[in-house]
């Protein structure tokens, strides 16, 4: 049996996001070929699994230094396990949403339907007042004055906006007074953060608007 080689060397490396974000995508490919109990795979076989060139792949698992083995390809077992590792995936992450609206309500669902086991929403507040005692899913809505207390008390690491856009800049500045450089924006409004904030927009509607631009393009060249 041939020796499965593997460095790691990839702690210290700067990731882009894009690369990432299909890491991301890898890990949920190998779930299904782990699923359907396949041992080994290639960067060939899971480009036919996504739409991305076994090229791409290959320049991207460079990122995870040596890794495969020789002329067999991945193992795919220990292909998710370093991914996961490489990505926080084998940590778990508590989380607050700030806005307990509609909006509020749509981010939780979608965070649920997600049946992420790493990221764990365990706090709600809202800048309204009018929302301060009411419920988003089994959380109790707070008062935003009292962010401080339950992130520490908590060990919150990760800030969710899902408010209306007038308060967005200024929920995002919240959570930064509060250490909470990792923030995910569901709102339309992508605040403006310093750089060392890792800001994710989660924007529907734009991919909606970019399906149309795709869609008049094709029907014009008709």
């Amino acid at each position: 049996m041939k020796k499965e080689i593997y460095k790691k060397n990839y702690i210290n490396s700067e990731i882009p996001s894009v690369v990432l974000d299909r890491m991301a995508i890898y890990i949920r490919v190998l779930n299904q070929l782990q699923q359907e109990r396949i041992k080994l795979t290639n960067s060939k076989e899971l480009s036919n699994y996504l739409p991305v060139e076994s090229g791409q792949i290959r320049k991207d698992l460079n990122y995870l230094g040596k890794f495969g083995i020789n002329g067999k390809g991945y193992n795919v077992k220990n292909l998710k396990k370093t991914l996961q590792k490489l990505m926080g995936l084998e940590a778990k992450w508590n989380a607050v949403i700030i806005g307990g609206g509609r909006l509020g309500k749509s981010s939780v669902e979608f965070m649920k339907q997600k049946k992420s086991e790493t990221f764990r929403i365990v706090a709600a507040f809202d800048p309204n007042k009018r929302l301060v005692g009411k419920k988003i899913s089994n959380l109790k809505i707070q008062n935003l004055k009292d962010l401080t207390r339950t992130v520490k008390s908590r060990n919150i690491k990760i800030g969710i906006i899902s408010t209306e856009n007038n308060s967005v800049q200024n929920v995002a500045e919240e959570l930064i007074r509060n250490d909470l450089n990792y923030i995910l924006n569901f709102s339309s409004f992508s605040p403006k953060v310093p750089d060392f904030v890792i800001l994710k927009n989660i924007d529907p509607g734009l991919q909606v608007e970019s399906m149309s631009y795709h869609l008049r393009q094709r029907s014009l060249t008709r």
